[in-house]
């Protein structure tokens, strides 16, 4: 049993990552694009990629993690580097994941009006100049290799 839930805690954490790559890949491409409709159609991309990949894996790799160390017999609010683990993640699921969802519809909704009225507008600039996004997937992509490290090497 331990097993299986070590594959679906390993086969989530692919998913979550690939979704965080995916969203980030769509969000540069979008935000460094000066045509609007390639920022129309990357924002689309990453809003895709944001509800299929990046939210669910996130929410997955929690689940399928506090699965997994609980068989483990591990007391979830033990060890240090465990609760590190946890702290990480909830700082993902709770501040990360949101603040890029926050920004990325307001550039997709700021790109799609400036579409529509053929020409940038100040809506697009403004959205196009607070980099939130960018900087909170940033972030929940450095926490990655940390959590990692903790859940591997287990310093203390």
């Amino acid at each position: 049993m331990e097993d299986l839930l070590l594959l679906s805690h390993i086969l989530s954490s692919f998913w979550y990552v690939g979704g965080l790559t995916a969203v980030q890949f769509a969000l540069v491409r979008g935000w460094q694009s000066p045509d609007i409709n390639t920022k129309v159609e990357a924002f689309g991309e990453a809003s895709h990629y944001q509800g299929v990949l990046l939210v669910p894996g996130g929410i997955a790799v929690v689940a399928t993690g506090l699965f997994f160390w609980g068989s483990l017999d591990y007391n979830l609010f033990g060890p240090a580097w465990l609760l590190l683990v946890e702290l990480a993640y909830v700082i993902t699921l709770v501040v990360c994941l949101p603040l890029i969802g926050i920004g990325l519809r307001r550039a997709r909704f700021a790109a799609l009006q400036a579409r529509r009225s053929g020409r940038t507008t100040p809506e697009l600039e403004q959205a196009m100049s607070d980099s939130v996004p960018l900087l909170f997937g940033g972030i929940a992509t450095i926490l990655l290799p940390v959590v990692a490290a903790l859940s591997v090497f287990r310093p203390f």
